[in-house]
């Protein structure tokens, strides 16, 4: 591309807001981006990790790792389940790191126990969010204004649950399209249980016993 007298050399890759976009939207160069950053963090934390206690290391974690894994997450929805596991590797390191165990012992429990969402269901977490905000007016009005409810159809007298959302039934989405906040949300917000809709952010978080309240968790 050429302007005047400068030519501008196409890349592959593009940051905006802290996010790598590559050409192909797959997100490949920004998850190894995350995956290398949060390795150098781990291991700086491992050096002094003994002269620190569990809840001072759960603080770090969610202050320098969480926050890495949830920025701009909804982006990733609809990622390849390699790019997937391989940022869960992540937080599993940082499980082992908080519990101080070795590489080869299995953290599913630990993790439990931490109230920690796996990397997948912080994804649909984020969306799920996304979608409440849409819902209850807490969302700019270019997310706002597509999402809508399924309405009861009256000639037909069919049931209609309201705290479903509407899926797009005209278009036909490709499958780089279906990872558009348009084509996902309706997909995942109705996969949720059907309890009232004042509780409804609640059903979010099916490995925890608590509500999530975390501030790292930003659109």
């Amino acid at each position: 591309v050429s302007s005047d007298a400068a030519v501008v050399d196409p890349k592959n890759t593009a940051r905006n807001l802290g996010v790598i976009f590559d050409s192909k939207l797959i997100m490949k160069a920004n998850v190894s981006k995350i995956i290398q950053d949060c390795n150098y963090t781990l291991h700086n934390l491992r050096r002094i990790g003994k002269m620190l206690s569990k809840d001072h290391k759960i603080l770090l974690v969610n202050a320098l790792i969480h926050s890495r894994l949830d920025f701009c997450n909804g982006l990733f929805a609809g990622l390849d389940k390699e790019d997937i596991f391989r940022l869960q590797k992540i937080q599993n390191a940082a499980v082992r790191f908080i519990y101080d165990r070795q590489r080869w012992r299995g953290v599913t429990k630990l993790r439990k126990e931490l109230h920690f969402l796996p990397v997948e269901q912080r994804i649909k977490f984020k969306i799920c969010l996304m979608v409440h905000k849409c819902l209850n007016g807490g969302a700019p009005d270019y997310l706002a204004e597509p999402v809508r409810r399924e309405t009861p159809n009256s000639e037909h007298n069919v049931r209609h649950d309201v705290t479903k959302l509407r899926k797009d039934r005209k278009n036909a989405f490709s499958s780089m399209k279906k990872r558009v906040f348009q084509a996902i949300r309706p997909e995942w917000w109705n996969e949720l249980p059907n309890p009232s809709e004042k509780w409804k952010r609640k059903a979010l978080s099916p490995h925890c016993s608590r509500p999530i309240s975390s501030p790292w968790l930003q659109v």
